[in-house]
């Protein structure tokens, strides 16, 4: 792990923005998603859609994993908001690693210890072994656990064809319940990998047949699951805004540079607004991410839903803005398929659809309470400002 995340005491959200800055500098995420646009590497390679030497990098140099945890697991345990500055750190570089998903079992095992035995963790935090996890959506039909083992279809796992250990949500006798699959031994597991316009995620359905499973909640505990599910929304959340910042980033430097008719293109009116429209709707949604982080850890259950689902549909919004303006920015060039503003445009499109359309969650944010947001505190009585 890097010397400048060893002590939680030392670490704020953006020392963590800085370190993973760095690290993209000199292992750009984005090289990584050109290589599945092209083809390029091994079979296995292209199978896995990353480069796994440069996760193994990640998980133990810089020790993305253990930030999220316990302790107990040799991890840190930090606060949701420097998750979330890393997911959103990894957006902006197009990262397309396994992040989120080993961050999720991590912040899920918690302090557990017991199940170390029948859980390769350090091999988790060192980047050894590859976590998926599938798309998040509670109406759908999940797989099965019983007496130890998972049946059933695992839908839009990503990393789904070359991952090691999957963490999801699964029906049990007792209720709902979060657990993690070990496809390790890769016996009763059939992977279909699924295509989609994304270089930037390798999803497949897994099904699976008596497979190893060990809970990580007690069946029935609704209020771990919906955390869980929390965790999962801002996490993508903010990696949406990263994605966003990362097109905001792009059409400001290009406007610094291209000039059209003697003059360089940020002075011109159309240019600027699209640049700061993009910027608006980055910060707007960096704070609702932040905020429901900040609710999610308080234990402010109803302000981290609302607050996580508003972020979530803000987030997309703006990632799908953003990647259209980049390529309206880049003029003609922006177009072409070896351009990179339609590797963000394509990951921005496929992000904003998953868990439902930014529509759907604000109605589930609706349904959830958070025109009590719109309440004015002093009001008493519900009066609307």
């Amino acid at each position: 792990m890097d010397q400048r995340l060893t002590t939680e005491s030392q670490i704020d959200p953006d020392e963590v923005r800085r370190a993973l800055r760095d690290y993209f500098a000199d292992h750009p995420g984005i090289a990584e998603v050109r290589d599945n646009r092209d083809e390029a590497g091994d079979a296995a390679r292209r199978r896995a859609g990353f480069d796994e030497s440069n996760w193994q990098l990640l998980a133990a140099q810089v020790g993305v994993v253990g930030l999220a945890a316990a302790s107990d697991w040799g991890g840190l345990a930090v606060p949701t908001g420097h998750l979330v500055a890393m997911a959103e750190e990894c957006g902006r570089a197009l990262y397309p690693g396994p992040i989120r998903a080993a961050l999720l079992l991590a912040r899920a095992l918690g302090d557990r210890t017991e199940i170390a035995d029948g859980l390769p963790m350090q091999e988790v935090l060192d980047g050894r072994r590859i976590v998926g996890s599938p798309a998040a959506d509670p109406d759908r039909i999940r797989a099965t656990w019983a007496d130890g083992h998972l049946t059933g279809r695992l839908h839009s796992v990503n990393h789904g064809g070359r991952a090691d250990l999957v963490v999801t949500e699964v029906s049990t006798p007792g209720g709902v319940a979060l657990a993690v699959a070990d496809l390790i031994g890769g016996a009763g597991i059939d992977r279909r990998e699924l295509r989609t316009v994304d270089f930037g995620s390798t999803p497949a359905d897994l099904d699976l047949t008596g497979v190893p499973a060990i809970l990580l909640t007690e069946p029935g505990d609704d209020d771990a699951v919906r955390r869980h599910r929390r965790l999962d929304t801002l996490l993508l959340a903010a990696e949406q805004v990263g994605g966003a910042q990362g097109c905001l980033d792009a059409m400001v430097d290009y406007a610094g540079v291209r000039t059209q008719f003697g003059r360089l293109i940020g002075t011109y009116q159309a240019v600027a607004h699209r640049c700061a429209r993009t910027a608006v709707a980055v910060a707007a949604a960096r704070a609702l991410t932040q905020q429901a982080a900040s609710a999610h850890d308080a234990g402010s259950a109803d302000a981290a839903e609302q607050g996580a689902l508003l972020a979530r549909a803000e987030a997309a919004d703006a990632y799908c803005a953003g990647a259209s303006a980049l390529i309206q920015v880049s003029g003609g060039i922006g177009f072409t398929w070896e351009h990179d503003a339609h590797l963000h445009f394509r990951h921005a499109r496929v992000t904003a659809a998953v868990g439902g359309t930014p529509d759907r969650l604000r109605d589930r944010a609706v349904a959830a309470g958070c025109l009590d947001l719109l309440v004015t505190p002093a009001s008493g009585k519900g009066t609307h400002s």
